[in-house]
Order: C-alpha cells, then sequence, then structure tokens
C-alpha cells in the first residue's frame, strides 16, 4: 500500500523528522536486555509483595532481590548499550552506505519530501502488532535512494543506480521448507538480502518502483547471461561478479 503525503500514518511516522535516528532505535540487543530486565523486576517485585501480604518480608526480600537485582543489571545493561548505539548512530550509516555526513543529511531530506514514496505493507502471517492501521513501513523510495527498514535497528540504503536485482521469490530457504517474498541485491553488497515479511503485491509494487529509477535492474531470482546460468539465491557472489566491471 502506498503511504500518500496526507495520509495520517505517513505524517506519524515522519512527524519529528529525525528519520534515520529513529530507524536506528528501533529494536536492537539493548532494548531486548531492557525488556528482558523490567520483566525480572516485576516478577521480583510482585513476589516481594505477596511475601509482604503473608507477613514474611524477610522472605521477600530474599526471593523478591534474587529476581529483581538481575533484573536490574539486564536494564541498566541495555540502557546504556542503546544510547551509546544512538549516540553513533550517524557512524552507523557511514559504515554500512560509505555516504559522507553532507550525503546523509541530504538523503534526510529527500526522505521528508512530498515526492518521496511510502510502502507500508501488514504482513499475512507473524504480524508483529502491524495492521492495517499502523502497518509496517516497508521501505521508502526517494528521488535518489532505496531506503528499506530491517530488524534490529539496521536500515538497508542504496543509490538506486547500484541495485542490481529486485524479485519476487517463493524459494527463499527456511526452517522446515521454503519462504516467500523480496530477495535483492546491489553491486555494494556481499550477499543478497531476503524481506520474507512482506507480501506479494507489496514486493511486486516494490519491484516495479525500483525499475522506474533503474531499467537494468533484474527481476528475477534466476537467468542466464553469456550462456552461463545465475541465481542469486544460491550464489548471489557470481552475480555481483558478473556486474562489476560494468
Amino acid at each position: 500500500m502506498i503511504l500518500a503525503v496526507n495520509d495520517k500514518r505517513r505524517q506519524d511516522y515522519l512527524k519529528d523528522g529525525k528519520v534515520l535516528w529513529n530507524l536506528r532505535n528501533n529494536g536492537g540487543g539493548g532494548k531486548g536486555l531492557m525488556a528482558g530486565g523490567i520483566v525480572l523486576l516485576i516478577f521480583g517485585v510482585l513476589l516481594f509483595a505477596l511475601f509482604a501480604v503473608m507477613g514474611r518480608g524477610g522472605g521477600g526480600l530474599l526471593f523478591g532481590g534474587f529476581f529483581g537485582i538481575p533484573g536490574l543489571i539486564l536494564f541498566l545493561w541495555g540502557f546504556l548499550g542503546q544510547k551509546k548505539k544512538i549516540k553513533n548512530y550517524l557512524a552507523y550509516y557511514q559504515e554500512e552506505t560509505g555516504f559522507s555526513l553532507e550525503e546523509l543529511g541530504l538523503m534526510e531530506q529527500e526522505i521528508l519530501s512530498p515526492d518521496m514514496v511510502m510502502i507500508g505493507n501488514v504482513p499475512a502471517e507473524n504480524r508483529n502488532g502491524a495492521s492495517e492501521k499502523h502497518p509496517q513501513i516497508a521501505c521508502m523510495m526517494t528521488e535518489h535512494y532505496f531506503i528499506m527498514p530491517m530488524l534490529m535497528g539496521k536500515t538497508y540504503i542504496r543509490r538506486y543506480p547500484d541495485m542490481l536485482l529486485a524479485a519476487y521469490s517463493e524459494r527463499i530457504p527456511g526452517t522446515g521448507g521454503y519462504k516467500h517474498g523480496l530477495v535483492f541485491l546491489s553491486r555494494k553488497d556481499d550477499s543478497a538480502y531476503i524481506n520474507a515479511f512482506l507480501t506479494k503485491e507489496v514486493c511486486e509494487e516494490v519491484i516495479s518502483r525500483l525499475r522506474e529509477h533503474n531499467p537494468q535492474l533484474i527481476t528475477a531470482t534466476a537467468f542466464s547471461c553469456n550462456d552461463k546460468e545465475y541465481d542469486v539465491i544460491t550464489n548471489a557472489k557470481a552475480v555481483i561478479d558478473l556486474f562489476q566491471g560494468m
């Protein structure tokens, strides 16, 4: 689904203008540790309260502390880790993209432009809270950049001319069989990237838009060139090497 400029879902996502910061702040090990710490802290407080009601405050302190102290340590560890991660968010983008700080600033301006195309997604399975009202952001496509939020606060960012391939596949290897979703690759990558959360319709929309910016984009996971067969899922490096000198 395309989230238009006047769509409240898009406006809420962009409202503070700190898109790159917000993308980096999503998920990650730090937030996982904080969540685990909070669970242990709550459990410790509940145990203390239970023992206190029974008139056994000493036992409550003992058992509450057994869970509460590790919970506090986990929370602080996660908090400090997340704080460090966010503090260095621009360095992360520089390392991941090779862009200068100036180019990152220009890219963020393009993200906030009315011409930016934002595509929403509601997975058919494992929605994790996603709905029509609160869709996942499948990707953002500016005048010059393809930006796709990934797991753990990571973001895939590439210039359109660097994109080599984007294809929908139902034979992505997965636990117990195959997954379906988007397979994509650029000349800047070491291996193919996969987003198995996207619906087929969203994948087709992303591919179509990418093709508008880069007509040479390959839109199949397997193809032949110079009498040689290539398959990006089984050997992405061969595909990258093929186009490296072009």
